[in-house]
């Protein structure tokens, strides 16, 4: 208290001087005659200041912030069901209002509707959802968050690493007198405006300056804390589906652990190499391209059927192996769906051959629409990017004529329109986008056509099927419950052992 009546009694001290200006001011001038003069003069010149001002307050009315969208937006690995929980996430950041800011609160009550909106997309029958998590993952949540905010602080904040926790304790006391104060200097801003009255034109001048700069600094208030609004619900939402969604535990060695390499293929470091699979009815050159990839003879040709259990190859690039191959059997008939689809549950990408010579495609469209179907009703999973390789381009009519290079967005000759009328017709009756499509001879020398452009197919595939392979083995990499508790009992067992010995 005694503190609190010294600073009062300081502040008030400070204004006598400028508050004996204005009695003083009307003594001299009545002594001088220019009392009426300036009477009339602060009149007039009050009531154009009262005038401006009004003015200017309606041009300084709050305007509308453009909404600029997401700040962040979402993970580039995030599944269709974390796609839809991120949706919730910016419908909400979308609505909030900027003053959440300075509530802590209000930021607390945000957060809390931001991971309610995510949880409830991942345990949609839970009656609490918001708890569906367990101590472990709490405890993470926990040391990651404070892991970034430390980050944060010492890159972004001036100062911050010598700033000590008994100094912001000791300000946290003052917050009451701080409050007071900021009253107490609202009511002395009011007394200033009224003495500077004195001089009516320089009270007209900074009050149309105050004015303008209020405005402007309010409007830029405004974006600032709508977009810091925005960027806390996001952030919340963010680490709410890293929780909800079982990939907040995991690390490099359960990762490693789940990706189980081919037999004959050497175990690689994470992330590792995506696996592709290559798949396509018989005689469709699955094993043809699989040779123009690897440039060697690694997997059978011959006319008859000759993969008849899945190989794999690797795929390097200056030594660094970037994918695993796996050819399949060529399917042959409907029974041969259910062995494809499982391949390419277990696959990162997947190359589909279908030669364009042969119209009998429904097997094929049988077979993808397996596949598009299994990974849809797994919302956890992204579908692998789907490239279809056209081969044997070179029987269609007129099936003598072959000189590539061939333009099929221009084609200038027969065998050109045949074959853009083959891979249009392909597309149409796979359901997959002409671009996905990749027109090609698999045959060495000046006859081939397009081969040089598997590779980076491939290439351009490769991030998709990354993200892929991530969602997969974050999905295989969840322990399951009796298998972690088996695993517990184990050491804590070992434990009790020890000591009892």
């Amino acid at each position: 208290m005694k503190r609190r009546a010294a600073l009062y009694f300081a502040l008030a001290a400070s204004m006598v001087p400028l508050l004996a200006l204005i009695p003083l001011g009307a003594v001299w001038l009545w002594q001088q005659g220019w009392l009426v003069v300036w009477l009339l003069s602060a009149a007039v010149l009050g009531a154009a200041a009262y005038g401006l001002t009004w003015w200017l307050g309606r041009m300084g009315d709050p305007v509308p912030v453009s909404d600029d969208g997401p700040i962040t937006g979402p993970n580039p690995d995030f599944s269709p069901l974390d796609q839809a929980a991120w949706g919730s996430v910016e419908a909400l950041a979308q609505e909030v209002s900027p003053d959440i800011i300075f509530d802590y609160g209000e930021l607390l009550q945000t957060a809390r509707l931001a991971i309610e909106a995510v949880s409830s997309h991942y345990h949609p029958h839970t009656k609490h959802p918001m708890w569906h998590f367990t101590l472990p993952e709490l405890l993470l949540l926990s040391e990651r968050v404070s892991q970034r905010l430390r980050r944060v602080l010492l890159e972004e904040v001036p100062g911050s690493h010598l700033v000590r926790a008994g100094d912001v304790v000791r300000l946290w006391e003052f917050k009451p007198l701080a409050t007071r104060g900021a009253k107490v200097f609202k009511g002395l801003t009011l007394v200033w405006r009224v003495t500077r009255l004195v001089n009516p034109m320089s009270a007209l001048l900074a009050e149309a300056r105050e004015r303008l700069v209020g405005a402007a600094l309010g409007d830029a208030g405004t974006w600032i804390k709508q977009r810091g609004s925005r960027l806390w619900v996001e952030e919340v939402g963010r680490a709410a589906i890293e929780l909800y969604s079982g990939r907040l535990g995991l690390d490099a060695a359960s990762l490693a652990a789940a990706d189980r390499a081919p037999a004959g293929i050497r175990q690689a470091l994470p992330p590792g190499p995506v696996r592709v699979v290559v798949a396509g009815q018989i005689n469709a050159g699955k094993s043809s391209l699989i040779n123009a990839l690897l440039s060697t003879r690694a997997a059978g040709v011959d006319v008859l059927p000759h993969t008849a259990a899945f190989e794999a190859h690797e795929l390097a690039v200056d030594g660094e192996v970037q994918a695993i191959l796996t050819d399949s059997p060529g399917l042959a008939s409907a029974e041969h769906i259910k062995t494809i689809s499982d391949l390419a549950w277990d696959a990162d990408a997947l190359l589909w051959v279908v030669a364009g010579h042969r119209a009998d495609r429904a097997l094929d469209r049988k077979a993808l629409d397996a596949i598009r179907a299994r990974f849809a009703a797994e919302p956890k999973r992204s579908q692998p990017p789907i490239r279809i390789v056209v081969t044997h381009l070179d029987r269609l009519s007129p099936a003598r004529e072959w000189s590539p290079p061939y333009d099929l967005n221009h084609p200038t000759s027969a065998k050109a329109e045949a074959m853009r009328a083959a891979v249009a017709a392909i597309a149409e009756d796979l359901l997959v986008p002409p671009e996905r499509l990749l027109p090609v001879r698999l045959q060495d020398g000046a006859l081939s056509y397009n081969v040089d452009l598997l590779w980076p197919a491939i290439l351009e595939d490769l991030e998709a099927a990354q993200r892929a392979r991530m969602l997969r083995l974050a999905l295989h990499a969840q322990p399951g419950r009796w298998r972690q508790l088996l695993k517990q009992a184990r050491a804590a067992g070992k434990t009790l052992w020890q000591e009892a010995g």
